[in-house]
């Protein structure tokens, strides 16, 4: 099964379209890695609160260990430092769990811009492809049948523009009819040239 057809503007078309296939996807994947780095951005004062709130905390809780080791009054002090720890730490993990929503929410995000205008293009560019593929093999494989230039010819007269047949005979089908060997030759080369398929070369004798 092949890809590609023989050397012809056909397969420059086809390269041509793989190319744009592959920049259109880069391209999007691009757009989605900045949509994920903006979106993150967001996040940034959170991330601020939350590295604010475990430096104090650190420091809140040095205090009441502090405060703890003086006599008397220490466990007086300490209560309301670990009270004030607990509630810094309490803002600290809502900014981080905020933080992580935000990525996550990049993250999808990112993933949506680049991945749907690139299924798009590929739901678009697969069918015709593997249908191109179809068309070639089994053109090649009709082409090795001993009638395969006839049955070709026929399909060529049911396939090609009116115009590619006139340009072949006047009347392509009483041609074909008649057994006409070069007009059948030419009408087979219309389909091979629409399948992209090249014609064996034949084997000189040495």
């Amino acid at each position: 099964m092949g890809f590609y057809a023989r050397p012809s503007l056909q397969l420059a078309r086809q390269v041509a379209g793989d190319v744009g296939l592959v920049i259109w996807v880069a391209a999007w994947f691009v757009v989605g890695r900045s949509t994920d780095w903006v979106v993150r951005g967001i996040a940034e004062p959170a991330r601020q609160v939350a590295r604010l709130g475990g430096d104090v905390r650190h420091h809140v809780t040095e205090a009441a260990t502090q405060a703890a080791g003086i006599p008397l009054v220490g466990d007086g002090l300490r209560r309301p430092l670990d009270q004030l720890a607990g509630s810094v730490d309490s803002m600290t993990t809502q900014a981080q769990a905020q933080v992580a929503a935000i990525e996550s929410a990049a993250t999808v995000m990112g993933l949506v811009v680049w991945l749907i205008p690139a299924l798009v293009l590929a739901a678009v560019w697969l069918p015709r492809r593997f249908a191109f593929a179809r068309l070639s093999r089994d053109t090649s494989a009709l082409l090795r049948t001993t009638e395969g230039s006839d049955l070709l010819a026929l399909r060529a007269l049911a396939t090609q523009p009116l115009a590619e047949l006139k340009a072949v005979a006047s009347d392509p089908v009483a041609a074909w009819r008649s057994g006409d060997q070069h007009a059948i030759a030419q009408l087979a080369e219309l389909e091979l040239v629409r399948a992209g398929v090249a014609r064996p070369r034949r084997r000189t004798p040495r």
